[in-house]
């Protein structure tokens, strides 16, 4: 098995369509009169971790991830560039396994559908050096707070236990339970849980 590390990086490239390619630019471009540097890879970086956080599956697995950048039902798509961390990739790739869509499909989908709530979380928070965005920071904290569902960060824990193991049969029983993240800096966690973030 390969060993990959979050500071390793790969060189890839997705294909969007150039509606969402607008978007994209256009984001880069108010984050950076509101003092925020963003490229565009680390505006994907946060739009795909955006997708997996909010990601729901049918239980269905397909055969292989698709890849399509070449004219399709009258849509052309434009190849941007991405560099991004290895572990992230990997992640990703092994989703669009799982569902069956490619890489780039879900970043459209994400550019669509989760961009505002991406805009409104980082632009609430003024530079202190700019003036712009001090001035814009209230309506953006306004945008936020008008969303009907924030997803509050949790603390998954879990416990496992195997009952039998032979040759024949094997049985375990596993226990998770679901806890605010305020509950992890308190330290009210029971002792000796894994816990995975």
């Amino acid at each position: 098995m390969q060993k990959i590390t979050q500071k390793e990086y790969h060189r890839t490239s997705i294909s969007l369509t150039p509606d969402c390619k607008r978007r994209l630019k256009a984001a880069v471009i108010i984050l950076k009169r509101n003092g925020w540097k963003y490229s565009e890879s680390k505006l994907l970086r946060q739009l795909a971790m955006q997708y997996l956080q909010h990601w729901r599956g049918t239980g269905l697995k397909s055969a292989t991830a698709r890849r399509y950048n070449e004219k399709i039902k009258g849509i052309r798509y434009v190849q941007v560039p991405w560099y991004i961390d290895k572990v992230l990739y990997t992640v990703l790739w092994e989703r669009g396994v799982h569902s069956g869509m490619a890489i780039s499909r879900m970043l459209e989908f994400a550019l669509r559908h989760f961009m505002p709530r991406l805009m409104e979380s980082i632009l609430r928070h003024p530079v202190k050096s700019h003036p712009f965005g001090k001035r814009n920071a209230p309506y953006w904290q306004k945008r936020y707070d008008q969303r009907k569902r924030h997803n509050p960060k949790i603390v998954i824990i879990y416990s496992a236990k195997t009952e039998n193991n032979n040759s024949k049969n094997l049985s375990f029983r596993q226990l998770y339970r679901i806890f605010p993240f305020d509950f992890l800096l308190q330290g009210k966690l029971p002792p000796n849980w894994a816990i995975l973030f």
